[in-house]
């Protein structure tokens, strides 16, 4: 493998490893919610909560709805 292959695939992993961290590394902060037990979750990423009743989903903008 000559020079740029490897930096080609030293970019590809960083990107793949960017893009990981984006949208599954932020769930561990946005489900820390009340002791009240009110949680919202997008219904089409479950892995994106709040405990703000106006929230919105980071992915696609849909509204969160009640989590039980």
């Amino acid at each position: 493998m000559d020079t740029a292959g490897i930096i080609v695939a030293i970019i590809g992993i960083a990107l793949i490893a960017l893009t990981l961290w984006f949208f599954f590394g932020k769930s561990a902060d946005s489900q820390s919610a009340k002791d009240d037990g009110k949680l919202y979750a997008c219904p089409m990423h479950p892995w994106i909560t709040s405990n703000d009743p106006t929230a919105t989903c980071s992915i696609c903008g849909m509204k969160l709805t009640k989590r039980e």
